[in-house]
């Protein structure tokens, strides 16, 4: 990609974390890098295609992000645990009201980020068999069918409507989403009991 172009994507995304769709701006973008508009223009024949290149560039940086990751570790619980904290890493970058809007106003970035989204199931699928051949997952599980249960607990979780509705906090939902994918609900007294009355 070309270095000029790439540096304003990356600003560009920088730009829309701070400020949002709704404030951002080429006039403002251009400024930043200390360029023209034409310039930015040379690149992206209008605002609404630089949001789109924005977004799905900075989302394929994460994609790639967490394929170092697994390239990189050779456990699968340490791919899982990095890949997760790294995921939380951006994802409190994130403003709820800001991705509120976009879902709202701006359905075809909305659906760049659902996309995204729905194929990091890959990259978990490929730790959950990880996960099985070295010993880690229950024997009885399933590694696709853990991928996709938990890629959709997530994307369902962290839907701007939900997460409205329901009144939660960003930063508070992904701790307790962590904690309860890591660990479960309950504590080892509660398991030991589970298991004493399931038969």
């Amino acid at each position: 990609m070309d270095k000029t172009k790439k540096i304003i994507l990356k600003e560009g995304f920088n730009s829309v974390i701070r400020n949002g769709i709704r404030s951002f701006t080429v006039q403002n973008l251009a400024s930043s890098l200390s360029m023209s508009k034409k310039t930015i223009y040379n690149y992206f024949s209008k605002k609404e295609v630089l949001i789109k290149k924005i977004i799905d560039f900075r989302l394929k940086k994460l994609s790639s992000e967490f394929r170092e990751i697994i390239n990189n570790q050779d456990d699968a619980i340490i791919q899982f645990i990095e890949v997760r904290n790294h995921h939380i890493k951006f994802a409190n970058k994130l403003n709820l009201k800001k991705l509120t809007y976009i879902k709202a106003r701006h359905p075809q970035v909305w659906d760049i980020i659902e996309k995204h989204r729905l194929d990091r199931k890959t990259v978990y699928m490929e730790i959950f068999k990880l996960a099985k051949s070295q010993s880690y997952l229950r024997t009885y599980l399933e590694p696709s069918t853990c991928a996709s249960i938990y890629m959709n607990i997530i994307n369902s979780t962290f839907q701007p409507d939900f997460l409205n509705s329901n009144e939660l906090e960003l930063n508070e939902t992904i701790d307790h989403l962590r904690t309860i994918m890591s660990y479960g609900f309950f504590n080892e007294k509660a398991i030991s009991k589970m298991k004493k009355h399931s038969g």
